[in-house]
Formats: C-alpha cells, structure tokens, sequence
C-alpha cells in the first residue's frame, strides 16, 4: 500500500511540473500590438494605420456635408487610428461674407442654404470644415473620447493630424484639460521611430502633428517635418496619382490621400475607391513609385469597401474580406 501511494504521489507530482509551464505560458500571452502582437516589434514608421479624412464630419453628428458616417469613438472602435482633423474658432459674420464674395453665385446660394450661423459667435475650439456654421463639434468633446480610449485601450498606439486654424498654446491647453499630455509621444528631429511596442511600453502612444503651426510644447510636430502626402483634390476616380504633394521626398513618413474630392462627398464614390483591388493597388504602386509604403491609409466613409482589410494586407496580415 506504501509503494502505490508513493506512485501515486510522485505520478502527481510529474503531472504537476508538466502543466506549470503550460500555465504560466497562458498567463503570459503575447501582447497585441494594434491588434497583431507581430507590430509590437515595428518601428511606428514601419507600420501601415487605418485613417480617416474629416473624421469630425459625421452623418451621425448632424454635419450637412459628411465625409464619414458616425464620430470618432465608433471609429476608434472599428480600428482607425489616424485621425485628421480641422481646429476652427468659429467664424464671424465678416469672415462669412468675404466667403460669399467670392463664390459665384450659384455656389453661394447652396452655401447660404447650408449655413447655420448663430447670432453671436460661440467661443472656443470647434472641429470644423471650412465653416463652423455647416457643421461643428466642441475639440474638448472629441479629444475626452480618445482619453476615454487611451485609458480603456493601453495597447493601442494612436495618431492625430490636426488641419490647425488655432495657435499651438490654445490646441496644447485643450489636450492638457482633457488629460492627455500624458500619453503623448515626443518625437525628434533625426531620431528613429520606436517601435509600437516601445510607444506602449513607456505609455507615450498618441502621435500629434500639425498643418500649419506645431510646438511649442515639441510633442506639437511640425507634420510636414516628419510626413510626405498625395494630392488630396482629385475628382474623378482615374486620376489619383501617386506624385508628392506635401512634405518632402525624405520624410519618412507617408499619407495616402484617398477620396473624391467633391463640394459633397459621397457614400458611392467611396464604395468605388475603398474596395479592395482599387484601394490596395493604388497604395502598392505608390510603395512602388515612392520607394516607401504608406504609412496612414485616409478615407472617405470607412465603412465602404475594404479599407481595414487593404490595411492588415499592406502589414504582412491575411484578412478576409
């Protein structure tokens, strides 16, 4: 009886070393960088991002003349992670009539349909395209949803372009009030990028760059410092191309401008650009035709087509479709 229960025990006790490893191999699972646990080892320049153009400009928000169907936090939740978005004062009615002196007159009458200016200028921030008065939302508002993401999500790297009509004091003021100086990622000139995993890792993992203006503070980039783009005014599917627009040939990050750009973007024409044999041959020829693949991959109505399948292919990943 001694000797079968001394089996019995030690054949427990090498089941027991067995399984350890196993477990701690479960608890110890590969962190997902962006998704995939393969980006974590990618430098943030060596990564492929799905974008949004005009992301403020939602059907959902009751913007008159969308560019997207719904607001950041659904597009945060769906997988986009660069944002471009345009920072406004809200105009005054002077500003308004020099807008209208210079339109023809059959744009100023669809333009003067379409506006909807108060009596009085609201003060603030407001995420604007072109005019406040066609549509708008309170900057504070959007940017407590991405500190709502970045709390929530601490494996996700994030980026904003900011279209600035505001100076650097007042945009950093605002992303201080809404908390989150702390996870935004400073970069400088002539360093390398670090890896996702590394932005994680150290909780600096919201890229900001600006149009117009950046820093001070030096987490406020300069974009065209550090970006290259595409022509963002084409207006017919066949005339995309794949030539420099903004930055410099050596930026060493790059921004596919992918929509039609019409007075009033349309659902049907992103159906046509966003599928994925179009979309994915676009960004592969200009991977080709710039010597650099394309970093932020910006849409029109990113619910149309393939864009998040275009993008998990352009970083090595099959996705079905």
């Amino acid at each position: 009886m001694r000797h079968g229960a001394a089996s019995l025990i030690a054949f427990g006790v090498l089941a027991l070393l067995i399984l350890l490893p196993a477990a701690r191999d479960a608890s110890a699972a590969p962190i997902r960088c962006n998704g995939h646990a393969a980006l974590c080892d990618r430098r943030y320049d060596q990564v492929v991002f799905a974008a949004t153009h005009n992301s403020f400009a939602a059907a959902s928000q009751g913007f008159d003349v969308p560019s997207q169907p719904n607001g950041v936090a659904r597009q945060l939740r769906a997988g986009v992670r660069m944002f471009l978005l345009d920072t406004h004062h809200w105009e005054t009615p002077a500003d308004v009539q020099r807008a209208e002196e210079r339109m023809p007159p059959a744009r100023r009458a669809a333009f003067e349909s379409r506006l909807h200016e108060p009596a009085q200028p609201p003060a603030g921030i407001f995420l604007c395209h072109m005019y406040c008065g066609l549509g708008a939302t309170p900057l504070p508002d959007t940017l407590a949803i991405f500190r709502q993401f970045m709390d929530r999500r601490p494996h996700e790297v994030v980026s904003i372009f900011l279209e600035d009509y505001v100076s650097a004091a007042e945009t950093s003021a605002a992303f201080a009030a809404a908390g989150l100086t702390s996870y935004v990622y400073t970069h400088h000139d002539g360093a390398a990028w670090p890896t996702l995993g590394q932005m994680i890792g150290s909780g600096h993992r919201l890229v900001v760059f600006a149009e117009h203006h950046g820093g001070p503070p030096d987490w406020y980039r300069y974009g065209w410092n550090d970006v290259q783009d595409t022509r963002y005014d084409v207006l017919r599917a066949d005339q995309f191309t794949c030539a420099l627009n903004r930055g410099t040939a050596g930026a060493n990050l790059f921004l596919l401008n992918h929509w039609i750009a019409k007075a009033t973007p349309s659902a049907d024409d992103a159906d046509q650009v966003n599928r994925y044999p179009f979309l994915l041959a676009r960004a592969r020829q200009c991977h080709a035709e710039r010597g650099r693949l394309p970093n932020f991959v910006a849409v029109n109505f990113y619910d149309r087509g393939d864009l998040f399948a275009v993008v998990d292919t352009l970083n090595g990943f099959v996705r079905g479709r």
